[in-house]
């Protein structure tokens, strides 16, 4: 059996796949990692790349190929032919440090039986790296090495959500829930951080900077262009997440963790309204069928049970965007929502110039 797995979606990620698969193959410890590289419908080389280095690595890479379904497709086709103890998520755009890979699985070798491992990674820019502890303040709170009940972890207040590139999760946990990723779409890795935190209940964090976060590339997901043309299908996923916790908190009998989570529902509700209130311009905002949007996810935080619910411009700009909509059903006017963006992205690197 291997330690750790990692799966890697790859769609047209020619330029890309052999510096992600050749960050894990470097590693003296290959023996307990596999590689499972799933082309999702590529029209470019990636497949035959990726086949190229299942029959140089037979004991390491495998290969799925299968029609495009988008991201979430990738991992369930994937999660079932896992063979580690560990799984992890390397998108093929990304890649891990190769001269940490090795200390990783010592860790995972040491802690083994904890349901999920975070460390920090990395985010790479064009000019500058930048390294993301696994909370928003950038401060170890906690003992690299030990585990900890996932409650304590939940109640503490210091972190407020998970990204992908940060958690690996012990296979069986997933199986057991019968994980499935939604398909078809787009920023479904924000299911990867949040189902599994309704089963889990030991978590440990390594000091090991694994993940390499590509944010160079043009035309990724997360830039903010590409966000605001891909806007419906973050709707779908922030939906689908609050649906899940609607229909699975019945079943979570700890008041920490069920608030915890409520909390990462509003916050991700809290980033769509953002978009539609202060980012999006004139003209797609007429388009946008907002309305719409706005009544179900009004309908949803109901059922969620967050009745107090606010969007700020940020944590520390107060200026409710959703409260000044409901009193005017209209938005701040242009002029307006650029000076609370200029004054947004001011806190924001005040805030990273102090904590980080």
């Amino acid at each position: 059996m291997k330690l750790l797995s990692i799966i890697v979606p790859a769609y047209n990620m020619e330029a890309y796949l052999a510096q992600c698969v050749e960050s894990v193959l470097r590693t003296p410890s290959l023996a307990q990692v596999e590689i499972i590289i799933v082309n999702d419908g590529s029209k470019d080389k990636t497949l035959r790349i990726a086949q190229q280095y299942a029959e140089r690595y037979a004991d390491t890479v495998r290969v799925v190929d299968k029609p495009n379904g988008n991201y979430g497709s990738t991992i369930n086709a994937a999660l079932p032919l896992v063979r580690g103890e560990y799984v992890k998520i390397l998108d093929a755009d990304d890649c891990f440090d190769g001269s940490r890979v090795a200390e990783f699985l010592t860790f995972l070798r040491k802690i083994q039986g904890v349901d999920m491992v975070i460390t920090p990674f990395i985010e790479v820019y064009k000019r500058r790296e930048h390294r993301v502890e696994y909370n928003i303040y950038s401060r170890k709170f906690y003992e690299y090495g030990k585990s900890y009940n996932a409650e304590k972890i939940f109640g503490d207040g210091v972190i407020r959500y998970f990204m992908m590139h940060g958690v690996c999760y012990r296979t069986e946990l997933l199986r057991k829930m019968n994980y499935i990723q939604s398909e078809g779409i787009s920023y479904t890795d924000q299911e990867w951080v949040f189902y599994p935190l309704f089963y889990i209940k030991t978590i440990a964090f390594a000091d090991i900077p694994l993940y390499r976060y590509n944010l160079s590339r043009d035309g990724q997901t997360m830039d903010s262009k590409v966000q605001m043309r891909s806007l419906a299908q973050l709707v779908a996923v922030t939906e689908g997440i609050a649906r899940y916790f609607i229909s699975s908190s019945r079943s979570v009998k700890s008041t920490v963790r069920l608030q915890f989570l409520r909390n990462m529902v509003a916050d991700k509700v809290r980033i769509v309204y953002r978009k539609y209130l202060l980012i999006m311009d004139d003209e797609a905002f007429e388009k946008s069928g907002f309305d719409l949007v706005d009544m179900r996810l009004t309908r949803l935080l109901g059922q969620s049970k967050i009745d107090e619910f606010a969007v700020p411009v940020n944590n520390l700009f107060r200026v409710d965007l959703l409260n000044y909509w409901r009193t005017h059903h209209k938005r701040y006017n242009r002029f307006t929502r650029h000076l609370l963006l200029a004054a947004n992205s001011l806190m924001t690197a005040i805030h990273s110039w102090i904590f980080r």
